[in-house]
């Protein structure tokens, strides 16, 4: 296996009260193509944080993080917003469909910023919808879907550019237990079939139990 992502002594904190409050303190990770990575820990323990950092959307104090060969760190701002378009797909616990659109025309719309004419695009979507179970809902609006559809949705659009690496934000912590099995097993078909390098952050048991290696964030560091 190749080594797809490294992370080097990733630090990152923020003002609080007049002073800095510490969230990831010399952070490292190294994680190769294919694998399914869990990341656990109590909640403010810098999760989020680092998928962030990881996805590009913020900038560590210090440290590097590379993909592929890449260090995103010292990317100017559009060769990184070009290389994020291309590389990653995002997945939060709240889905951020947009209401007035259909399922499948909020699955075709990255495709779409990246300037794939609508016939293709439209393809591409209705192949991801049939994935993920949701064919028979592509016209539907988010507020006519269910939790698990919506989701489910959300995950055919983080897809829908076909990256390499998914980053994954809590993505069954807003459905019932039923439901979030569902989507966990659907998350984990999803990464083998499509080739995925993954990182999820999870509190669900079930969803940790897809993973190929779980870690906890403790203290700023995995462990």
């Amino acid at each position: 296996m190749n080594r797809f992502l490294e992370i080097r002594d990733l630090k990152k904190s923020y003002a609080s009260g007049g002073g800095r409050l510490e969230i990831l303190s010399g952070l490292s990770l190294e994680a190769d193509a294919g694998e399914m990575i869990g990341i656990t820990g109590v909640s403010g323990s810098g999760k989020s944080t680092l998928l962030h950092l990881v996805g590009g959307m913020d900038s560590p104090d210090a440290g590097s993080i590379m993909i592929l060969g890449r260090e995103i760190t010292k990317s100017r701002a559009a060769e990184l917003a070009a290389f994020r378009n291309k590389t990653i797909g995002f997945l939060f616990q709240f889905h951020h469909l947009l209401p007035e659109f259909s399922a499948l025309e909020n699955v075709m719309m990255p495709l779409l910023l990246r300037g794939i004419t609508p016939h293709e695009a439209a393809a591409a979507a209705k192949e991801l919808l049939n994935e993920t179970g949701l064919s028979g809902r592509a016209e539907h609006r988010p507020g006519e879907m269910s939790g698990g559809e919506q989701q489910r949705t959300a995950l055919a659009r983080a897809l829908s550019g076909r990256p390499s690496l998914l980053l994954a934000d809590e993505p069954t912590g807003n459905l019932d237990p039923r439901t979030g099995e569902t989507v966990a097993a659907l998350i984990r078909s999803m990464h083998e079939k499509h080739g995925l390098t993954s990182i999820i952050v999870t509190h669900s048991e079930k969803l940790a139990a897809c993973c190929t290696r779980v870690l906890r964030l403790e203290n700023g560091l995995l462990v």
